[in-house]
C-alpha cells in the first residue's frame, strides 16, 4: 500500500461506492451489490448502525428503518476481500532478496481450481489417497 504507515492491515479488500440523493421519505436504495455484512452506510456523512438504523441482508438493496429526508445524501460503501495469489509459502530469501517461493510437497485435502483460472505448483508432488483436484473448464494447472 503505497503511503501508507505501519503493519498492512489483513485481509486486503476491495471496495465499491454507491452514493444515493433521497427523494422524501425513501427508505430502499438498490446498490449495484454488496455481501451482507461487509458494508457501511452513510446517512449525510453519519455512519449508520446496522439493524438499529438499515438493514442489508439481500446482497442489493439497503432499507433504512426510517424515510430519508429529500435531498439526503446515502452512501453506501461494500467490501470485498479477497486473497493473495500465493497459497501457499512466500517469498524468503537470504538478507533482502526475498526470491524463492515455497509449497507443501503433498496435496492433503480436496482442491478445486476454478474455472477459467491458472494454478502453479512445483514438484514434485504426492497426492493423498482419496484426495481429488478438480480442473474446471477453461482452467489450468501447471506443475514444474
Amino acid at each position: 500500500m503505497s503511503g501508507y504507515i505501519g503493519t498492512q492491515p489483513v485481509p486486503q479488500a476491495t471496495q465499491t461506492r454507491d452514493k444515493f440523493t433521497a427523494t422524501g421519505g425513501q427508505t430502499s436504495f438498490a446498490t449495484s451489490g454488496y455481501t451482507p455484512g461487509y458494508i457501511d452506510v452513510y446517512l449525510n456523512g453519519v455512519h449508520l448502525v446496522v439493524s438499529d438504523d438499515y438493514t442489508a441482508a439481500n446482497g442489493s438493496d439497503v432499507v433504512l428503518a426510517s424515510g430519508a429526508t429529500a435531498g439526503d445524501i446515502v452512501e453506501v460503501v461494500a467490501f470485498t476481500t479477497f486473497e493473495s495469489a500465493i497459497v501457499a509459502g512466500g517469498a524468503t530469501g537470504g538478507g533482502s532478496d526475498q526470491v524463492f517461493y515455497e509449497n507443501d510437497q503433498a496435496v492433503t485435502a480436496n482442491y478445486t481450481i476454478s474455472a477459467n483460472k491458472n494454478a502453479l505448483s512445483t514438484g514434485p508432488l504426492d497426492i493423498n489417497s482419496g484426495v481429488s483436484i478438480t480442473i474446471e473448464s477453461g482452467a489450468r494447472w501447471v506443475i514444474l
